[in-house]
């Protein structure tokens, strides 16, 4: 049997190209990086290496050799990644979102079901989450479209609708609603973290500026403080009813301000989200 070590030692040498190189950066004396060597060949019973003096390369064997230890390797670190993934959502959810909103209705009931997990969420892009919910980096996501596949669960679980919001001395403030074109061009505070709803609204106005805030807090409190409009949904107005005091908050009228999101989760995990999925129902 191979000793990882050895393949380790093989990949940085066809890497570095020379000895010397190759054990500076393994942090190893030469004369033992190049005893690893031989031990390598005894072990595989081939020749790896073409021997010159003051000189030693590689074989078309040993090239083979080289390619099969660095596959092996990314193989390893592969499989530490998803052991230590499996063995966090044990007793980890890891809940990711492409929007703020979702996760503000989703982490209560959650919290409640899973009592006895340790939940932690993010939002991240669409791309992203899809390739996580794959891999055990998340066991539930929330996305802006359906998703068909054997060996995912797509439900249909809210929608969300985009307002602006503005004080009351506001030019908008007397409109019952807005679009979008006639929102462009005015400076905006803004959430940093509003997963899709950022690409919309920058489409949708691309002569408007924003101003992006790292804390939820944060947005509201200048908000409150200047005569600057800012974003709020059906969801933020329930969940943070701050957002409503000296606030006027005006639906957009585009298609576009309007998302139904999707929960998603990987078929074998559909009796682990049966409890959660009933409570959420039954809203």
């Amino acid at each position: 049997m191979i000793e990882l070590y050895l393949l380790e030692q093989l990949d940085a040498f066809h890497r570095y190209g020379t000895l010397s190189a190759a054990a500076e950066h393994l942090h190893l004396a030469q004369p033992s990086l190049s005893r690893s060597m031989q031990k390598l060949e005894a072990i595989l019973g081939v020749i790896l290496f073409e021997r010159q003096k003051n000189r030693l390369t590689l074989n078309k064997t040993g090239i083979l050799a080289a390619e099969y230890a660095a596959r092996l390797l990314d193989n390893a670190v592969e499989m530490e990644r998803r052991i230590h993934l499996f063995d966090k959502s044990l007793h980890t959810l890891t809940i990711g979102s492409c929007a703020p909103g979702p996760l503000m209705k989703i982490l209560p009931p959650v919290t409640g079901a899973f009592s006895d997990f340790t939940i932690s969420s993010t939002i991240e892009s669409e791309e992203l989450l899809l390739q996580g919910l794959r891999t055990a980096a998340y066991q539930l996501i929330i996305l802006s479209h359906p998703i068909k596949s054997n060996d995912i669960v797509c439900q249909e679980y809210l929608t969300e609708h985009l307002y602006l919001s503005v004080n009351t001395f506001h030019p908008a403030a007397i409109y019952h609603s807005i679009k979008f074109e006639q929102a462009d061009g005015q400076n905006f505070i803004m959430y940093a973290k509003v997963g899709v709803w950022e690409q919309i609204v920058r489409n949708k106005m691309p002569n408007a500026r924003f101003l992006k805030q790292e804390y939820l807090d944060a947005v509201g409190e200048l908000a409150n403080s200047s005569d600057l409009p800012s974003f709020s949904t059906n969801i933020t107005m329930e969940e943070l009813p701050s957002r409503k005091t000296n606030r006027v908050n005006i639906p957009f009228s585009d298609k576009e301000a309007q998302i139904t999101f999707y929960l998603i989760y990987l078929k074998e995990n559909t009796a682990r989200f049966k409890r959660f999925l009933s409570t959420i129902n039954q809203e």
